[in-house]
């Protein structure tokens, strides 16, 4: 059994090495976005706040739709966290269906990037890069199965290392290459384990569940949903005071996002989350809505008094990006998001060197001395 797992191991571990190696560098990378955004792009990412403090919101957005003609803003991205962090939004040019990316100075109102596709944008290269490999749906599936392929290195390679713990700080310098690549291999393969479970399994969750629902659900069209060429909601809609309403709303509710309608009759809705939740909370996981003519309220959810597994489905985001605990968590996420990286390369190496040995006088590697050697992955 554990000489199949070993071959299994190998095979996997060989088949998906690149696609995790790409899959982890971007992620470690994704986990300080924010920072790379601010120190490559200081000119669209950040500004000087004013003691006045920000325009209200209702003022933001008018400010972006007069610098911007024919556009509708849809959707507006606050930072409650640092003062002098830009602010996103969305906006729509009238008649399309294109949704793009500003960056907005919150003090001023003034927009300091040109609409562009958010794909376009920093983060959102990495993050394409990061779940389709700009493959589309195709690339969906894939980085899914390399999710999963990722669990299951991880718990082959427990199972072949069963006596892990007698080596696990072992690296032997002064032995071949092999050993030396098989010991990197392992120690960094059981460090990293729950790791590679954690982000392997709410990867493959995430994007095998996305290709699931467009299999085997109704799929709406873009083309068919209505194109809109004017705003849709007032300007006098009292958007600062729906802010303040959706507070009470849900006790200690924070707005993260706001979402303004793209369609005619659509809601005006505040995503975000209570200011007591836990770590493991996303951002984004409450709402409170209200209707884009009058700004009457029409409904409330509250993710904490939701279902369990709505709960569990919510806490991926945080403990996916490591978007919890401040930087020393970001610092430890991108450490164990390069794990795949560092696995596929140390793996490589190691079925090259012994397919050399294989091909030498000296012959195979016997498999009962799979742990000295190491396996492809772990």
């Amino acid at each position: 059994m554990r000489k199949a797992f070993w071959r299994i191991h190998s095979f996997v571990g060989l088949l998906a090495a690149a696609g995790l190696m790409l899959i982890g560098i971007t992620g470690s990378l994704l986990v300080f976005h924010e920072e790379l955004d601010a120190l490559l792009f200081p000119a669209q990412t950040r500004v000087e706040p004013l003691a006045s403090g920000k325009l209200p919101l209702v003022e933001r957005v008018a400010a972006v739709e007069r610098q911007l003609p024919g556009h509708a803003v849809t959707g507006w991205a606050p930072n409650n966290a640092d003062p002098r962090a830009a602010e996103g939004a969305y906006v729509m040019p009238f008649g399309t269906r294109e949704w793009q990316w500003v960056t907005v100075d919150p003090y001023r109102g003034d927009v300091l990037t040109g609409p562009r596709h958010h794909d376009f944008t920093f983060k959102g290269w990495l993050l394409n890069l990061h779940y389709t490999f700009y493959l589309e749906d195709v690339g969906i599936a894939v980085t899914g199965l390399l999710g999963a392929a990722l669990c299951f290195l991880g718990v082959s390679g427990i199972i072949i290392y069963r006596r892990f713990w007698k080596s696990l700080l072992r690296l032997r310098w002064r032995a071949s290459a092999r050993m030396l690549w098989g010991d990197v291999h392992r120690s960094v393969g059981v460090a990293s384990v729950a790791f590679n479970l954690l982000l392997g399994f709410t990867g493959a969750f995430w994007n095998l569940s996305h290709v699931a629902e467009h299999l085997f659900d109704p799929h709406v069209d873009p083309d068919d949903e209505a194109i809109f060429h004017e705003k849709l909601f007032p300007a006098s809609l009292p958007l600062d005071a729906m802010i303040a309403d959706a507070a009470t709303r849900i006790q200690g509710f924070e707005t993260n996002y706001v979402s303004l309608p793209w369609a005619p009759g659509g809601a005006v809705t505040f995503w975000g989350r209570t200011h007591d939740a836990g770590w493991f909370r996303s951002p984004h996981g409450s709402q409170v809505a209200y209707t884009s003519d009058t700004g009457a309220f029409t409904s409330a959810y509250d993710l904490t008094a939701g279902p369990l597994w709505s709960q569990v489905r919510d806490a991926f985001v945080p403990l996916h990006f490591g978007s919890f605990g401040g930087l020393p968590v970001k610092i430890l996420w991108a450490l164990g998001g390069l794990a795949p990286a560092v696995l596929s390369v140390s793996g490589m190496l190691v079925w090259w060197k012994r397919r050399a040995r294989v091909a030498s006088p000296a012959g195979a590697i016997p498999v009962d001395r799979v742990e000295t050697a190491g396996p492809i992955l772990s």
